[in-house]
């Protein structure tokens, strides 16, 4: 089912024939329990809290129920702290959809057993553009090219493509979640730069894209108005632009500038780097926080290059290693955190088709509820029937 089949589909459900009683739900109000629904459809289904009690891929059922949501991670770590002389702690910050862990691993470093040798050094500089996801579109169509230009003016001084997709094959608002995903793909990305959805290291900026930028492939980016760019020849700070398609009456495409260069030296903070060792992977093993103490000082249980320990502190994951080796990055896999469902943008739901009759039905009962209709245990019924 599509938004507007779901929203036809609760109306029937919640509405006696011809009666009109719930005919005035407005289409926001049904969006708020669809979401409340989905929800709790994904809780139940990765919990045991479900009529078979089996929780997240404990059958082929479960498996099915999120399998849209499953995502992978993979990030640098940065270094937090000395935990004791021999023990230190890096730590992994989470995605932003991050909503349940399904495993970890890291890559590592290590020698044979022997002492690892390292430096700090801070991550490289970060040269970035941040482009809100409101820029790339009008009141009815999306942009058709996006351009990184040293000069909207004159773009002889420096231009390049940003992205390698069909703009044209986009419809707004219909297409604003698969033109996201599409953007956020690395294999659309043109050469030299990366999209990251409102988040990089400790930059965060919301309902937008925040776009890294090679500068040795791009050597007129600027991001400094004061200091004129030896291969530009301009002093004005690089600009991303976007064209959209002339509209009727209109003699050319018209230019959209979507935003300006800037930079940071410190977005992802220290990192270690190993001076010895080969580059290895291990599964990590999660400790409660209770626990970590005791076992980092047990020498049976202690921290180790074939199980890393670790713990979870609000959005981090926290990595414990001792003398003999060095975190480079962990990759996860998790549950994301669904879209929101909205008639108004056109945002269906993210599940599988064979969940949305099961969401419907949990958002029919909780509706029927809130009017207290006496039809709610008999419906209620009828629900707990559903795998």
């Amino acid at each position: 089912m599509n938004v507007g089949q779901m929203h036809v589909a609760i109306q029937q459900g919640v509405d006696k024939i011809n009666s009109l009683q719930a005919d005035m739900l407005l289409p926001q109000e049904i969006d708020i329990e669809l979401n409340k629904s989905q929800t709790r459809f994904i809780n139940t289904k990765y919990g045991k809290n479900n009529i078979y009690q089996k929780g997240f891929e404990q059958s082929q059922k479960r498996i099915d129920d999120l399998r849209s949501l499953v995502k992978e991670y993979s990030a640098p770590v940065t270094y937090k702290e000395e935990y004791n002389n021999t023990i230190s702690v890096d730590t992994f910050k989470l995605p932003l959809d991050y909503l349940y862990l399904v495993n970890q691993r890291s890559e590592l470093f290590s020698d044979d057993c022997k002492q690892m040798e390292y430096q700090f050094s801070n991550y490289d500089p970060v040269s970035y553009i941040v482009i809100p996801f409101s820029n790339l579109h009008n009141s009815t169509d999306f942009i058709n090219k996006l351009t990184l230009v040293a000069d909207p003016a004159n773009p002889s001084l420096g231009n390049a493509p940003m992205l390698n997709i069909n703009w044209a094959s986009y419809n707004y608002p219909a297409d604003v979640v698969n033109l996201r995903t599409v953007i956020e793909t690395a294999a659309n990305w043109a050469s030299g730069f990366e999209f990251y959805w409102e988040e990089y290291g400790n930059i965060n900026v919301p309902n937008s894209f925040i776009v890294i930028i090679n500068t040795s492939i791009y050597d007129f980016f600027n991001w400094d108005s004061s200091i004129t760019n030896a291969n530009s020849g301009t002093n004005l700070i690089t600009t991303a632009v976007g064209m959209f398609v002339a509209s009727a009456g209109d003699l050319q495409d018209s230019l959209n500038t979507l935003a300006y260069g800037q930079y940071t030296s410190d977005a992802l903070g220290i990192k270690r780097i190993p001076t010895n060792g080969t580059r290895q992977y291990a599964l990590n093993k999660f400790i409660q926080q209770d626990d970590i103490s005791k076992l980092l000082e047990d020498p049976f249980n202690t921290t180790k290059h074939t199980a890393p320990l670790t713990t979870m502190r609000g959005k981090y994951i926290d990595i414990y290693t001792n003398d003999i080796f060095i975190i480079d990055k962990v990759k996860i896999t998790y549950i994301r955190k669904p879209r929101n469902i909205s008639l108004p943008l056109e945002i269906s739901c993210e599940l599988p088709d064979h969940c949305h009759q099961e969401i419907v039905d949990m958002t029919v009962s909780s509706i029927l509820e809130g009017i207290s209709d006496p039809r709610y245990k008999t419906h209620q019924l009828e629900v707990s029937k559903n795998e």
